[in-house]
């Protein structure tokens, strides 16, 4: 039987990391099918489908969300459009899992719902999370560490690992137009609880005001900008850019003093690649995944130790050259290898 993939796409628009990486798949897969495979990623109405080689598009008034409106959609319309697009696997990354007639490659970015770290319940993700890896064909997940968390959770599960990958730059990025005197600490990723940005804050506090660089926030605020900004008060300069497009966001990783992640709780922590990428050091807390996407070429610190941040920030130099070791550890995670996986995986359910 010829592959045809059905992707769910919902989400597509927004800035997450969940989002990059499906489109980097998408990209990478496209060149690698065979003759008569097929793509098609299933997306809302008001999403821009992007020029992606071999990529087919399908408008379908499915919402992101809530949940449960989402769920029902799925449940009214899904199995209808598989069955008109003639697809013969169904990539989808939302639970509930949906009820369909062809086999489902289910994705896991990470089981924050099943720790607890959601506004459901535990129990009720838990049961989600067993239901949906008992129907699915295959489980993906983007680390180690969480098919460790996964299969805790669902003994019964046997996940895949597919990993993010990063592009290496190419050639020198475009200077900003003005940098603190000592420089900035870089976040990427939505502003919310689990990002744990609170103690590098009381960690530049500790500083000497004349040695403290700045914090730069790139990302969606998800609650915790105002009280980030609160804590900061005078003492600890602060720039929120909201959501910030690619080309934008890797001028920021080149030019940044350190990119800063002590999440506590990761899946995988692609910030993490894209700033090693650009040879930036990193400093990250040692929980979730991070310390397996980081390896030994950054500095791994405990989530809650501002007195240990503190002293990691004074030592990262204000203005450094691009780590030839970091850019090494970031090239052996690379979206052609991903994509060739995850193909892999598709056309083993479509027989």
């Amino acid at each position: 039987m010829t592959l045809h993939v059905a992707v769910s796409g919902w989400l597509l628009g927004a800035h997450s990391g969940a989002n990059r990486r499906l489109l980097a798949l998408l990209a990478h897969t496209g060149p690698l099918l065979g003759e008569g495979e097929r793509v098609t990623v299933l997306h809302r109405p008001e999403f821009a489908p992007l020029p992606l080689p071999r990529i087919a598009w399908r408008a379908v008034a499915i919402p992101a969300g809530p949940t449960l409106r989402r769920a029902f959609a799925e449940r009214r319309q899904l199995a209808t459009v598989l069955q008109q697009l003639h697809a013969n696997v169904l990539d989808h990354a939302f639970l509930p899992l949906p009820r369909v007639a062809v086999p489902i490659c289910l994705t896991v970015h990470d089981t924050r719902g099943a720790d607890g770290l959601t506004r459901w319940p535990r129990w009720l993700a838990r049961g989600a999370l067993r239901t949906a890896c008992t129907r699915a064909a295959a489980v993906i997940t983007p680390s180690q560490w969480t098919a460790a968390r996964i299969q805790a959770i669902a003994p019964a599960a046997h996940p895949h690992v597919v990993g993010n990958g990063v592009e290496l730059p190419q050639g020198a990025s475009t200077p900003l137009a003005t940098l603190p005197d000592n420089g900035y600490l870089l976040h990427a990723g939505h502003l919310e609880p689990r990002k744990n940005l609170a103690v590098v804050v009381r960690a530049l506090r500790q500083l000497p005001a004349a040695a403290r660089p700045q914090l730069w926030l790139a990302g969606r605020d998800a609650g915790s900008l105002r009280s980030l900004q609160q804590l900061a008060g005078d003492d600890v300069a602060l720039r929120a850019f909201g959501p910030v497009p690619e080309n934008d966001l890797a001028r920021l990783y080149a030019h940044a003093r350190a990119v800063v992640m002590p999440s506590r709780y990761e899946g995988f922590g692609l910030p993490i690649l894209e700033a090693l990428a650009h040879g930036r050091p990193v400093l990250a807390s040692d929980a979730g995944a991070l310390p397996e996407v980081l390896g030994d070429v950054g500095t791994l610190l405990p989530s809650d130790d501002a007195n240990a941040w503190a002293a990691a920030i004074a030592a990262t130099p204000v203005a450094a050259p691009a780590r030839k070791d970091h850019q090494e550890r970031a090239a052996a995670f690379a979206w052609p290898a991903a994509a060739a996986a995850l193909l892999q995986i598709w056309r083993t359910l479509s027989r």
